[in-house]
């Protein structure tokens, strides 16, 4: 069982998230472009230099630990249970701290899950994207629908009914019908959050090098028929691609959007202090050797106006002007009145005299309305 700390003591504004990768997967899918592969000779020394970085780098108020990938379900059974006492050793963990596992159904069995379990883990995604096994078998998908079904079963046996499922627009060949019949799936099971997320082809990836480029037209369709039924069933927006019951909203991920620090370990995570942005290398062979670091940016005033309004405008509860002014002494309302009038005639944006957030009618064009506001 892992380790908690009480430290309840510190604001929970002061905590810290750990993030942990897992760089193996059964196979490679065709829109993957993570730092991942299927080769799992050197699992075990894998989690040996994990375990090192998680002894060097810990000492933080921790309420919040994500274990990705990768797929986190093919360690060989055990290791995530030695990876997770490792962070309860050597971080301070608050008595409420949200423990998440990503898997796959195809690897996410009861055993799985007990292990899960007994290291203290208390929430599960698991990564579905359609419940059309045509759709999973286009993008190589190594799972079916009623496999999934199976892993959510195996999840509750055990007492993990914190699940998120994650769901994919524009497939090849997806309709929205395809996307509405797996978001009333997911509803019918009862599952508390959902990860909608439209597909972004990348060069390198099989699925660019086939030529298929989504439609974006028909991705904008699928995202606004998928908010429409969530909303419709009790479940809030609260990211613009995350959708979730009432107190289901991760954690972890939550951290990112309002520029929380955390702990990135294993290859090629990312951490952020604050003021800091450090990603660890991705060459597998250095990490083993126990040279991590990567790449350490400090950042300006600049940047962090950037990123401030940025993440904060992805979620539903938008940006602060407070915030901006206490922290970057940057006063939005005056420095873009011009653009948000502008925005605000288009029914883009809603702002009053305590924040500036998207409204419904923005979400599928954030990026540009974000662009105009930086």
């Amino acid at each position: 069982m892992m380790k908690t700390a009480k430290t309840d003591r510190i604001n929970a504004s002061e905590k810290w998230g750990v993030y942990i990768h897992i760089p193996y997967c059964r196979s490679r899918c065709a829109y993957c472009s993570f730092v991942s592969g299927c080769d799992f000779s050197d699992m075990a020394a894998y989690k040996d230099a994990l375990l090192s970085e998680i002894c060097v780098r810990g000492g933080k108020a921790v309420d919040s630990v994500y274990v990705g990938g990768g797929t986190p379900s093919v360690l060989e059974r055990g290791f995530l249970a030695e990876i997770l006492y490792a962070v309860g050793q050597s971080f301070e963990l608050s008595s409420d701290c949200e423990i998440s596992v990503e898997c796959n159904p195809d690897s996410a069995d009861v055993k799985f899950f007990e292990e899960c379990a007994s290291a203290g883990v208390n929430r599960a995604s698991i990564g579905l994207q359609s419940s059309r096994d045509r759709l999973l078998k286009a993008v190589s998908r190594p799972h079916t629908f009623a496999q999934f079904v199976e892993s959510v079963k195996a999840a509750r046996s055990v007492g993990i009914t914190n699940l998120n499922a994650d769901l994919m627009l524009n497939l090849p060949g997806q309709t929205v019908h395809d996307v509405n019949d797996s978001l009333m799936r997911l509803i019918d099971f009862g599952i508390p959050h959902v990860s909608a997320y439209g597909l972004s082809v990348e060069k390198g990836t099989p699925l660019y090098e086939s030529g298929y480029l989504p439609d974006e037209d028909r991705g904008a369709d699928m995202y606004e028929s998928a908010a429409d039924i969530m909303r419709a069933h009790g479940y809030e927006r609260y990211e613009v691609s995350n959708f979730a019951m009432k107190g289901k909203e991760c954690r972890h991920n939550l951290k990112y959007w309002r520029r929380a620090p955390y702990v990135g370990l294993g290859l090629a995570a990312h951490s952020f202090d604050g003021k800091v942005r450090s990603e660890n290398t991705s060459d597998r062979s250095e990490y083993l050797k126990g040279n991590r670091t990567a790449s350490r940016v400090v950042l300006s005033r600049e940047d962090e106006i950037e990123e401030t309004i940025m993440l904060a405008l992805r979620t539903s509860n938008g940006l602060e002007h407070e915030l901006l002014r206490r922290n970057c002494g940057y006063d939005l309302l005056k420095e873009k009145a011009g653009e948000i009038a502008r925005l605000s005639r288009l029914g883009l944006v809603e702002v009053d005299s305590e924040r500036l957030k998207l409204t419904d009618k923005a979400y599928y064009i954030m990026n540009s309305v974000i662009v105009s506001l930086i």
